[in-house]
């Protein structure tokens, strides 16, 4: 499958005061080996320094910042200004491991009836330190 036949993933990341973790998780997103993502941030209105960390990015990323209802509401307006075929969420004190997003949609394409796929996750302490899968 050509580049552009991949389907378009889209990412939403909702972070509030979050600027402490936010760069690594930016970072995972972006350094995917997957092609073709659409990686938007979903401020609510942080005063940590947030925006700032997100200006950094450039055109590299879409984000917003703005007060919103919550996480779940941070994540329902990042999913209305998505395009992808394929949606998901990830938390601003999260990260993917190399290799996450083309896993997901190699998953689908082996199975495309489903409507969900999902990894393994590890929890961790804030060092990164790994606690349990």
């Amino acid at each position: 499958m050509s580049e552009s036949e991949l389907p378009l993933v889209s990412i939403v990341t909702p972070t509030y005061n979050q600027a402490a973790f936010l760069p690594e998780t930016i970072d995972t997103v972006l350094s995917q080996d997957y092609p073709n993502i659409q990686y938007i941030v979903m401020d609510g209105g942080s005063k940590d320094g947030t925006v700032e960390i997100l200006e950094s990015y450039g055109s590299r990323l879409e984000w917003v910042s703005e007060r919103d209802g919550g996480q779940s509401d941070a994540v329902n307006k990042g999913f209305q200004r998505a395009r992808g075929q394929i949606f998901t969420f990830l938390n601003a004190d999260d990260i993917y491991y190399p290799g996450a997003v083309r896993a997901a949609v190699e998953a689908f394409a082996r199975q495309p009836e489903a409507g969900v796929v999902y990894g393994n996750a590890w929890y961790t302490n804030e060092d990164g330190s790994r606690l349990r899968r």
